[in-house]
């Protein structure tokens, strides 16, 4: 059967709707107290997420598979609290001031991204879905040139605005279409590119250990770094339950007198996962287990 084609004036009407909707709930909730907005905005997300079960069942079953000694009381409390950081994490990009956003945000480890800087090569940002990772965009207040990959959203006002907020500082966007090209001009500019290194990478794939179950990884991270002789920089962005934002970053990872060679992709990619398991680890309840992180190899079916 053909598939049918969309017409074009329905999905803009349809796009213009949405996209209204959003702002005018922006909107209302921007006229209430910050503390009383993000509670509103965090119980939406439990209230949807958790007690209707929006990807309940995803996140239940792999934090039931990474923490089998888990009783069901504290897989509940993490999963609330999951969704709870999910809806904050929101609340901070959307609702917060922007004056109020770079007062709430500081760094641990900072040193360490000034090291990065000074190789004049670029920075590899090796981040995961963990706290309020958006919030990087006050990176270039802070002397700290930074470059994001996205992908194109399907309402195209949204993606529009979106792109405002984290622009809005000097962060640079890169099409997720242009691929290398983009990285490796962000490079030439020392910029740091941020990548999430949590992500299932598919049937093309290395298929590495992540939380003690093999997964699909992306070797793009020690690809560019070995290539380009780019330094990997380790970090997350942890959330307090007031709604600060603390990034943290790790020592540098860099081993330019490293081959470009597929056996040292996964020694390179170990060495990154070990830290964000790590943070995964003490902060539960502030990573994105509604990801199907093993999908590729269906390490999470019973």
């Amino acid at each position: 059967m053909a598939k049918k084609k969309r017409n074009p004036l329905l999905f803009k009407l349809q796009n213009s709707l949405e996209y209204a909707a959003l702002r005018g709930v922006l909107f209302v909730l921007r006229l209430l107290p910050w503390k009383l907005s993000r509670k509103l905005i965090q119980g939406l997300f439990v209230g949807i997420g958790y007690h209707l079960g929006i990807r309940r069942k995803v996140a239940y079953t792999q934090i039931s598979k990474v923490y089998p000694d888990w009783d069901e009381k504290k897989k509940a409390k993490v999963l609330k609290d999951m969704y709870r950081n999910m809806g904050l994490s929101v609340a901070s990009i959307y609702l917060m001031k922007e004056s109020q956003l770079l007062a709430s945000c500081s760094m641990v480890g900072e040193e360490y991204a000034r090291k990065a800087y000074s190789y004049g090569k670029g920075v590899i940002l090796a981040t995961a879905h963990l706290g309020n990772w958006e919030a990087a965009r006050i990176f270039p207040l802070k002397d700290m040139p930074m470059s994001v990959i996205v992908r194109k959203q399907r309402n195209t006002y949204f993606d529009k605005f979106h792109n405002a907020i984290r622009s809005l500082y000097g962060m640079d966007i890169l099409d997720m279409r242009k691929g290398l090209r983009g990285i490796i001009s962000a490079f030439q500019k020392n910029h740091m590119v941020a990548i999430l290194m949590d992500q299932n990478a598919g049937k093309s794939g290395l298929v590495m250990d992540f939380l003690g179950f093999p997964a699909s990884h992306w070797v793009g991270v020690a690809k560019l770094s070995l290539r380009y002789k780019v330094p990997i920089l380790p970090g997350v962005a942890l959330l307090t339950p007031e709604g600060n934002t603390v990034f943290t970053f790790e020592p540098v990872i860099y081993h330019p007198d490293w081959e470009d060679k597929e056996e040292n992709y996964p020694i390179l990619l170990k060495e990154v996962n070990e830290i964000i398991e790590r943070y995964i680890h003490q902060y539960p309840s502030q990573w994105f287990w509604v990801h199907k992180r093993w999908k590729s190899t269906k390490a999470m079916l019973d």
